[in-house]
């Protein structure tokens, strides 16, 4: 079985040994999600809950009775979040004077360094080195105790994944950005590395060093940045007054909060947005004090809305916006491949969601992406010029290309010819048939070779990372595949 599968047999069996299932899903040990909430002034009280959904295996947040649009599903205040611009102090006496914040510059700092500020905020969390007294700093670690396992989340990003894994997923637009990733990556664990080594080896007794015995520093800073990417979020004021530089944070309870787009409707797709609220009106301290108390009604606070009517039980979903799409850049970003659905056009030729299914495909040395019931229109000249030049010799080619430059009205001409179509539709159809051959020279005979009891209660964390290759291969096909089919259509009608 597939690791979905396998994950949804074990957590839906009724099997007192949930391990597996455990540690993919993180544990809240003895609190419950109610507890968190209130730890973390979380409301409306009671509202939603946090469990498993059997059909998938998924945990997310559900609603306990009926919601109608533009209700307030969660609020959390901003004190409870982690905010990337208050770094630690170990952190911020490390950076260039020019970046230091202090009350006269509160906004002294790169903003595009904002996932490292976060992840040492989050590492300092976990050390509990933190000078300042916390009134909620109990519920953040309960909210700490509920992540995924480490090094099941690991094997969820393509970012940590080895060579020959990565290029099975057969994305070059994903290996691209894995390669620039990977340096962005060095360099914000070597700021947090020296940030914390350095403050450690300032006084014998310091609680940050005897924190920092026995710990890989390395591991612990790729952990924090797992945990920053695929679970914070870029926040804004939902009246539209900007903040500047913009603020990112971690959020408890809404970052259980799963994604759904907002660019179509239906099953599956967001049926909520958020967004900040509260603060004061004029404008001067738009990001609030942490000085309120918790649940204050003039406190700004993370406010998620219901952007329709949401039945009890239904699971709260949210659009988590470009990064989320493609499905490449989703796995890139967040360590899943999204089930978006193939749409059907409307009469206006437009399908819902085509932004969010797109693949690639090679033709004549160029790089294409097209999706479900589009092509771009470079693709189509290139399929169009190599048609001309095969079918009709290069002389026509060239006589072609003069009428049309002489012409000075190349919109007229209708290149997507049935002929056109068809050829593209062959390399498509071809292109998809190639994701579904698996890795050259593997051997899934392997994977049922263990008859013991525990067989069905192991997963190898190389095997999460290639079934979400194999995840965005066969998303990959469907594309393609249906595009194939659109332009067979379009062809066979002209």
């Amino acid at each position: 079985p597939s690791l979905l599968e396998l994950i949804t047999q074990i957590k839906c069996s009724g099997n007192e040994n949930n391990d597996v299932a455990d540690m993919i899903e993180g544990r809240s040990g003895d609190f419950s999600f109610q507890e968190l909430c209130e730890n973390v002034f979380a409301s409306p009280e009671n509202l939603l809950s946090l469990h498993t959904s059997c059909p998938n295996g998924e945990r997310g947040i559900f609603t306990n009775r009926d919601v109608q649009v533009n209700d307030v599903l969660l609020r959390i205040p901003l004190k409870s979040c982690i905010r990337d611009d208050k770094p630690p102090y170990w952190y911020t006496q490390t950076q260039p004077l020019s970046q230091q914040l202090d009350d006269e510059n509160p906004h002294n700092y790169n903003p595009s360094d904002w996932a490292t500020r976060l992840a040492a905020s989050l590492i300092d969390l976990q050390l509990k080195a933190s000078t300042k007294d916390d009134s909620i700093m109990g519920g953040k670690e309960q909210w700490l105790s509920m992540m995924p396992d480490p090094e099941y989340l690991r094997a969820s990003l393509p970012i940590h994944w080895p060579e020959d894994i990565l290029s099975n997923a057969k994305c070059t637009a994903l290996e691209i950005t894995i390669d620039a990733s990977y340096f962005a990556r060095a360099d914000a664990i070597s700021d947090i590395s020296v940030g914390l080594q350095s403050v450690a080896a300032e006084e014998e007794d310091n609680e940050l060093q005897d924190q920092l015995q026995g710990l890989d520093v390395k591991s612990l800073c790729n952990d924090a940045l797992d945990l920053v990417q695929t679970r914070s979020c870029r926040v804004e004021r939902l009246d539209g007054v900007q903040l500047c530089p913009p603020l990112r944070v971690l959020a408890p309870v809404f970052d259980f909060i799963n994604h759904g787009s907002s660019r179509f409707t239906g099953e599956g797709s967001s049926n909520a947005y958020f967004g900040l609220e509260g603060g004061n009106d004029d404008g001067v301290n738009l990001l609030g004090s942490d000085e309120c108390g918790g649940g204050s009604a003039n406190e700004l606070a993370l406010v998620v809305r219901a952007r329709r009517d949401i039945n009890a039980n239904d699971e709260v979903l949210i659009d988590y916006g470009d990064s989320a799409r493609p499905a490449w850049r989703c796995l890139s970003s967040y360590g899943f491949v999204p089930n978006y659905r193939v749409s059907v056009p409307s009469e206006d030729g437009q399908a819902d969601g085509d932004d969010d299914s797109v693949a690639e495909v090679f033709y004549d040395g160029g790089r294409y992406e097209v999706s479900t019931h589009t092509i771009p229109t470079e693709l189509v000249e290139t399929a169009y010029a190599a048609f001309i030049e095969e079918e009709e010799g290069a002389q026509a080619f060239a006589t072609m290309g003069s009428q049309r430059d002489s012409d000075g009205d190349s919109e007229d001409v209708n290149i997507l010819r049935p002929e056109v179509a068809l050829r593209l539709a062959k390399r498509l159809s071809d292109t998809s048939f190639q994701l579904l051959i698996g890795p050259s020279g593997s051997d899934t005979s392997s994977q049922d070779e263990d008859t013991d009891e525990d067989a069905n209660q192991r997963v190898d964390p190389e095997l999460v990372a290639k079934n979400l290759a194999s995840s965005l291969r066969w998303s990959q096909h469907q594309v393609l595949l249906a595009c194939a089919v659109g332009l067979r259509d379009y062809a066979a009608a002209n």
